[in-house]
């Protein structure tokens, strides 16, 4: 979850997802994260991951790959991604059946919202602007 609170950006991370104990670690030690954020974490426990004031906050891109449901910002030079749409890998691994022509499997893409995820880019963007004026 990404949260502006008026002071401050926060990104609180609900498990590991993609990253090692290694590179959460080193967030939240980038960050002067609270001793064991990084355990709570890997726990699936909701926990702030990274913090930054407006100050920290440089810029932002919104690449058109990421078709508005997602974005970089940079906070204290260094660029973080975020995507507002659930990625792919994040269900059942989906398939092709050739003698149908068509793809199954990926339980859990139905859930997916990407008017939704469009709306939070854009949402974050308008945000963003704001802050960086």
């Amino acid at each position: 979850m990404l949260h502006w609170d008026g002071d401050a950006l926060t990104f609180v991370a609900c498990g590991p997802g993609k990253f090692s104990e290694h590179d959460i670690q080193m967030l939240a030690d980038r960050f002067a994260m609270p001793d064991g954020t990084c355990a709570a974490i890997l726990k699936e426990q909701p926990s702030p991951l990274l913090r930054a004031s407006k100050g920290e906050i440089s810029g932002y891109k919104m690449p058109w790959y990421y078709f508005k449901g997602g974005i970089h910002i940079t906070l204290r030079n260094q660029s973080y991604k975020f995507s507002f749409i659930r990625p792919q890998n994040t269900v059942e691994p989906s398939y092709y059946l050739e003698d149908q022509y068509r793809w199954a499997g990926g339980a859990g893409q139905e859930d997916v919202d990407v008017l939704g995820g469009k709306a939070a880019g854009a949402q974050w963007k308008q945000l963003l602007e704001k802050i960086l004026a």
